[in-house]
């Protein structure tokens, strides 16, 4: 087994099958943050990996952090987004700030041990997508979202 750290974050509004959610809108949809592991069991993703890529490796647990951290209290930590080269296509586009400065850090003790090591450092502002934009791609096809809808980020990667 083997972590991945991710962060997540609950819808928090809806749309209707075969209404996307339009960027300006998005901010409205999202609730709130959680820190994320999934899971992942490596012996079982090396096999599978080629051809269909994760699969089987990816279906056995999630695991989110206890408390759920809203959009309005992140406000403060608001950063610039990440810069897009090349450019995101036209729906997917937008210039306000909506990516969060959120330093995330991955300490491992061993199983009858008393000292951590830290594994993982990372920050959240360094992912490629926004969450809004996140949002609005999974429904630019028609998917609807409901309250309680959980979406990753996708591994955030470290140090």
């Amino acid at each position: 087994m083997d972590f991945e750290l991710e962060m997540a974050f609950f819808v928090g509004g809806s749309n209707k099958l075969g209404e996307p959610i339009k960027m300006e809108n998005a901010e409205d949809h999202i609730f709130g943050f959680v820190i994320m592991n999934d899971w992942s069991a490596r012996d079982i993703q090396k096999w599978e990996y080629v051809p269909l890529g994760p699969f089987l490796a990816k279906n056995l647990g999630t695991t989110i952090s206890p408390w759920v951290v809203t959009t309005l209290a992140l406000e403060p930590f608001k950063t610039d987004n990440f810069p897009q080269d090349p450019k995101p296509l036209p729906y997917l586009r937008h210039t306000d700030k909506f990516n969060f400065d959120i330093n995330l850090q991955v300490d491992l003790t061993p199983k009858g041990g008393n000292v951590s090591t830290t594994v993982s450092r990372s920050n959240y502002k360094y992912l490629y997508w926004t969450p809004k934009q996140q949002l609005v791609h999974h429904t630019i096809t028609g998917c609807n979202v409901n309250p309680g809808d959980l979406m990753g980020s996708g591994t955030i990667s470290g140090e």
